[in-house]
């Protein structure tokens, strides 16, 4: 039985008994919670307290150690996908992030963010800075635990906080949420031809309740279509979403991964025109917080998936595609991508398979780009193809940008500045460490991308702006550089959807 007949049939019973009265008691599935760790620093001693207009079990947190509430890290008590929401009534500038199996936790009254909307947020990543927006009266963080939409009483360590104090100075809590601090992981690339015209498209995963996805066409000039709905039940809260042509037939279609204790791989093949609904590939792949993406490793011109435990461990593992389903997953690489690092996938040497990289991402001392090159049925070893390239938090991407089958490299400051940054690949190395292709595209919160938008074989950027007005910009390659952002269409992807 698939996911949506499942779905349909659980809303049925549910319903039934709910029609039975008093008499009987329900009670939906129970999921086991992730880990939850402290939202705030390793080491940090911060007090917390409940009153009674706290809704849904929440807590209050401020500093007990001598530090400064205002401004201190907030940090992802566990991984998932972080969204980013503005309440200036209420609960100020907030993220909330879907950890899958139903489980949501909510950070308040932020004066900053630190991740863009929709960020792969991994334990121990910073997502914020502690404030006292929206309806507050001091900085603190107002930290809440829900199980499909019910506040539950926090537990860190597995370990409840309740009975809760209602006043500070009673009870304490010292972080051990020592996790990675590395950058969110988007896919660094990942095919968007959806009718199979040459022509890469842009696409838009409502997730939430909908659970619908939308496509808009590319004309060469202009992205078409608002509102064209390709399925109407496909990707999840919590779940991995990416694109791929997995069945080899020229379109590429969209997948999900479970991630979780499930670990399972759905594919929603394209049909030019809409996505057919969600069939099981692989019902064991990149569970947990491991980092999946998508590329024809063997060069057999159907897209596989690859996964980054992206831990101490450093494992990489490959399943390829039949056209119908994914292989076992075998292990391609014992140590690349460790925790911290950016996984990303391209055919960088050009050769008709794809590769994988990774930014270190460290300060301008530490900002590596190693490749490890793939033979058809494993990873070779890692080499540094570059020692200065996206630094920090920049946002890296992948693409060939001047269009000579070889994949390069570019970063995003997505900041006051904006710069776009390129390195072109010349089939053993990147070329250029501040070379600009854009002075100005993507700022701050905004959401930056690759692909062949006008079907010239050089790959473009494209930027969705989300926020209040949801507008997508183009800037064409002309082989040496990004042109102006041009708008091509005028609201598409919205904040808190997943857009590519």
């Amino acid at each position: 039985m698939g996911r949506s007949a499942r779905l349909v049939l659980r809303t049925i019973l549910v319903s039934l008994l709910a029609a039975v009265g008093a008499t009987v008691v329900t009670q939906a599935p129970a999921f086991a919670a992730p880990n939850f760790k402290a939202p705030f620093p390793c080491g940090q001693r911060w007090t917390y307290s409940h009153h009674s207009a706290e809704v849904r079990l929440a807590l209050d947190f401020v500093r007990a150690d001598g530090g400064v509430t205002n401004g201190t890290p907030v940090i992802a008590s566990a991984a998932g996908t972080a969204y980013r929401f503005s309440q200036p009534s209420g609960a100020g500038n907030y993220i909330a992030i879907e950890h899958g199996g139903g489980w949501k936790t909510y950070y308040f009254h932020l004066s900053a963010y630190s991740v863009p909307d929709g960020a792969v947020v991994a334990q121990g990543q910073q997502i914020g800075l502690t404030g006292s927006t929206g309806n507050s009266s001091g900085p603190h963080l107002h930290y809440e635990q829900l199980l499909n939409g019910v506040g539950q009483n926090i537990a860190i360590n597995g370990v409840s906080l309740a009975p809760y104090p209602g006043s500070y100075n009673q009870k304490y809590l010292t972080s051990d949420n020592c996790g990675t601090s590395g950058p969110s992981l988007f896919p660094a690339g990942s095919p968007t031809d959806f009718n199979g015209d040459g022509k890469d498209d842009i696409v838009a995963f409502n997730l939430g309740s909908l659970n619908d996805v939308y496509v808009a066409t590319s004309t060469g000039s202009a992205f078409a279509g608002t509102s064209v709905k390709w399925n109407d039940f496909f990707g999840l809260n919590g779940e991995k979403l990416l694109t791929g042509d997995f069945n080899g037939d020229g379109k590429d279609d969209v997948i999900t991964f479970t991630g979780g204790t499930l670990g399972d791989v759905y594919v929603g093949l394209s049909t030019g025109t809409g996505f057919l609904g969600g069939a099981k590939w692989h019902d064991w792949f990149a569970p947990g917080a491991e980092v999946p993406v998508v590329g024809d490793f063997n060069g057999d011109g159907k897209d596989d998936i690859a996964t980054f435990t992206h831990d101490a461990q450093g494992d990489v593992y490959v399943a390829l595609s039949t056209g119908t389903g994914f292989g076992a997953g075998v292990k391609w690489h014992e140590f690349f991508a460790p925790a911290g690092e950016y996984p990303a996938v391209g055919d960088f040497n050009g050769d008709g398979l794809d590769d994988i990289a990774t930014f270190i991402q460290g300060p301008a001392t530490a900002a590596d780009v190693y490749v490890a090159l793939s033979n058809g049925s494993s990873f070779g070893a890692g080499v540094k193809w570059h020692d200065l390239f996206a630094v920090g938090s920049e946002l890296p991407r992948v693409g060939d940008f001047n269009g000579d089958g070889k994949d390069d490299i570019a970063t995003f400051t997505c900041n006051a500045d904006a710069d776009v940054y390129a390195a072109l690949s010349n089939g053993s190395a990147f070329v250029g460490t501040t070379v600009k292709w854009n002075d100005f595209f993507c700022i701050a919160g905004e959401f930056p991308y690759t692909g062949d938008y006008n079907g010239d074989g050089k790959d473009d950027i494209v930027v969705f702006s989300k926020g209040a007005t949801n507008d997508v910009f183009v800037g064409l390659s002309t082989g040496s550089g990004f042109l102006g952002g041009a708008k091509w269409h005028d609201f598409f992807g919205l904040t808190g959807e997943t857009t590519y």
